[in-house]
């Protein structure tokens, strides 16, 4: 379970825009991991995101779909509050996790980011060795109390992310000098290490070749098995592939949520029957 230890803050002024959103198969909240309520994002006086809300469920892969600058990311990121470390951006709404505020004033955002663990577009592992990229974040922690403890937990880590064969007989050499696909799965393996119950993935698979790809996809499906995984995608065929739910944006706004089977065949907003058939994106 997370813990988000936190008063509670005062209440965001309302939401400057309210979009109907059409919501298809929807998700009892008792098993929500993620309830976003009126989500409103500013960067200065620019308006990125308008008064989402949506429920995320747990031990599935929800996908954030629709052409870019639509927002997919910008929500994305209030999940961690990455967008915490944008200069004059500005979140609005409510964003619970577990039920528990994410932005309640006693909410230590490094200590939910390791609850709530993020991949990024491009592999970044860091300048170390494969079994130190991994320990990194449990050693951070104090998450082993000996070395086999550690070594424990950097196979499990591993294993968990597909790599452990892979690399078992090198842990010792730089994690930088895997193939894309791997260091991909490294830093996946790295993410997993600290026991999360998130994990953001955005465009994870953008700049692999098909085979990596593929890979990674497996591995999604793997670990949605144990994890709430929330990704953003521009391939509506990985969306159909790897999710459970799909969620539609544009412009800003969230148009169109639910079961990703009935999204891609039987959308209820014209504006998300236009993307999927590609007449706009």
């Amino acid at each position: 379970m997370m813990e988000l230890a936190g008063a509670e803050r005062s209440p965001h002024p309302p939401s400057l825009s309210a979009p109907v959103v059409i919501s298809m198969g929807s998700i009892d909240a008792s098993v929500a991991k993620i309830s976003a309520r009126d989500v409103s994002v500013f960067y200065g006086e620019k308006q990125a995101l308008f008064g989402v809300s949506m429920d995320i469920p747990d031990r599935a892969v929800t996908a954030f779909i629709g052409p870019s600058g639509c927002g997919k990311t910008t929500f994305l990121r209030c999940f961690n509050r990455m967008n915490d470390t944008i200069e004059a951006c500005r979140v609005e709404g409510s964003i619970t996790i577990e039920g528990k505020d994410a932005y309640g004033k006693n909410v230590d955002p490094v200590v939910l980011r390791t609850r709530v663990g993020m991949v990024f577009q491009k592999p970044n592992p860091f300048p170390k060795s494969i079994y130190d990229n991994v320990a990194y974040g449990p050693r951070i922690h104090g998450m082993a109390k000996s070395k086999s403890d550690m070594d424990g937990i950097v196979e499990g880590a591993l294993r968990r992310a597909g790599l452990w064969d892979e690399v078992k007989d090198r842990l010792n050499q730089a994690g930088t000098g895997l193939s894309g696909g791997q260091q991909q799965r490294l830093v996946i393996a790295r993410t997993v290490a600290v026991n999360p119950d998130i994990i953001l993935m955005d465009e994870p698979c953008s700049a692999l070749d098909p085979i990596a790809t593929a890979r990674i996809e497996e591995l999604i499906d793997e670990l949605r098995q144990n994890y709430c995984i929330v990704i953003v995608t521009h391939s509506m065929a990985q969306a159909a592939r790897v999710s459970q739910k799909t969620a539609f944006f544009h412009l800003g706004t969230l148009v169109e949520t639910g079961a990703t089977e009935e999204i891609f065949t039987n959308p209820r907003d014209t504006r998300t029957q236009d993307y999927i058939t590609g007449r706009f994106g």
